[in-house]
């Protein structure tokens, strides 16, 4: 009798990380760029970013059976380094990697192997989140629940993806702050890629919005699983690639509650 396959499941959050490459801005000379990860304006930025929404809702999840890195560069000011330590100190799930400035996909696949390896996993699930935005409570369940009945069904042993194609921009400059959309191609929050333990592949490989052509994709819309922030430092553009969805005032206050753990007020000011 074939052995069940058993999901493992590895996150990955980049806060201010200093890499060698993988800024859609970025400027060829790391100095330059240190400077402007470290400018104590935009990480007072990041911080309240990284409270009130990633880490706020990381800690929330349903199955808290994962490990999640949060890569620095060993740089990070240390006062600044403090502050985030505090602030994940008592989440289990969750631990600060530093790393020196690296290709961006070098440091990625260290910082992810910096996490334990469960020795009776079969299969990597691993899954990438921003510092500025929010993921379902339910995110870490769908990609354990939908991993193990995909894996029964799969037709090789190629890495695929799981994703999540519908939730909440939140942009304060706008009219209604909060609105929800459909995106046409996956967006990188909660997204995960399932791979055999041993295949080193990582959700990180490709840009997420191509990862369609490359890799089998299951995609849900059932409900909304993410909040985007849009806002002064976002590294790529933030805009919606699809269509807006019917939620309204009253529909937003009750996802933003039962599915983030959120009101409204709560997300003023960040």
């Amino acid at each position: 009798m074939a052995k069940t396959p058993k999901v493992q499941i590895k996150g990955l959050m980049r806060f201010s990380y200093l890499s060698e490459n993988g800024f859609a801005k970025s400027m060829s000379d790391l100095n330059a760029m240190q400077e402007v990860l470290y400018d104590p304006a935009r990480l007072e930025r990041r911080f309240r970013l990284f409270e009130r929404l990633a880490f706020h809702t990381m800690a929330l999840q349903d199955d808290t059976d994962f490990t999640c890195a949060v890569l620095i560069g060993e740089s990070f000011p240390d006062t600044w380094r403090a502050r985030l330590e505090d602030i994940v100190a008592d989440f289990a799930p969750m631990r600060i990697v530093a790393l020196p400035p690296m290709v961006h996909i070098q440091a990625v696949k260290a910082a992810y192997n910096a996490l334990p390896d469960d020795p009776g996993a079969s299969h990597i699930a691993t899954f990438r989140q921003d510092d500025d935005d929010g993921m379902h409570r339910e995110t870490t369940a769908r990609i354990r629940a939908v991993g193990d009945a995909m894996l029964q069904v799969r037709p090789d042993a190629k890495p695929f993806i799981i994703a999540f194609n519908r939730g909440l921009y939140l942009d304060q400059s706008a009219a209604d702050p909060l609105s929800e959309w459909y995106e046409r191609a996956p967006l990188g929050i909660g997204l995960a890629m399932v791979a055999a333990k041993g295949d080193h592949a990582t959700v990180f490989r490709r840009n997420h919005r191509n990862l369609v052509e490359y890799y089998d994709c299951y995609t849900e819309i059932a409900k909304p699983m993410w909040i985007r922030s849009v806002h002064e430092d976002n590294d790529s553009t933030a805009a919606p690639q699809g269509r807006a969805g019917p939620l309204r005032p009253r529909g937003v206050k009750r996802v933003l509650w039962d599915g983030f753990g959120l009101t409204p007020e709560m997300l003023e000011g960040i």
